[in-house]
């Protein structure tokens, strides 16, 4: 009888702990598909972008998530970008930044889904072609 109670409770950690690993990657995984659509809007929408550091990502206690950091290698060139529920936690643009990255943006800004959007119009022109 303790050997099958030993066997149930190693069996339940073991269950709890790949439970807790599986969550962990698919956050990672989040995290980095949120980061590739911080990229492709700060390239089609900052003049001058050439490169970007993240310095901080969490979850926001009031609703979603927050991604921080800067651009260009100049630290006073920071952003937030924050993915909501009401976006289905997607990112789709720029929260707050910096006024440097203010006077680097284009006039017309596109979110992220508007790029996409306009990206596979392109290559959809270019198979026809």
């Amino acid at each position: 009888m303790k050997r099958i109670i030993i066997v149930i409770i190693i069996s339940l950690i073991l269950i709890a702990g790949g439970v807790f690993l599986k969550m962990m990657y698919d956050e990672k995984k989040y995290y980095d598909e949120q980061k590739d659509r911080i990229i492709t809007y700060m390239k089609y929408n900052v003049k001058g972008y050439k490169e970007i550091k993240f310095e901080e990502q969490k979850r926001n206690p009031l609703d979603g998530f927050i991604i921080s950091g800067y651009i260009n290698n100049d630290k006073t060139n920071t952003f937030s970008a924050i993915m909501w529920s009401k976006d289905d936690y997607q990112f789709e643009h720029l929260s707050t930044y910096s006024d440097k990255i203010s006077k680097m943006m284009i006039k017309n800004s596109k979110t992220v889904s508007e790029i996409k959007i306009e990206q596979s119009n392109t290559e959809d022109k270019k198979k026809d072609d």
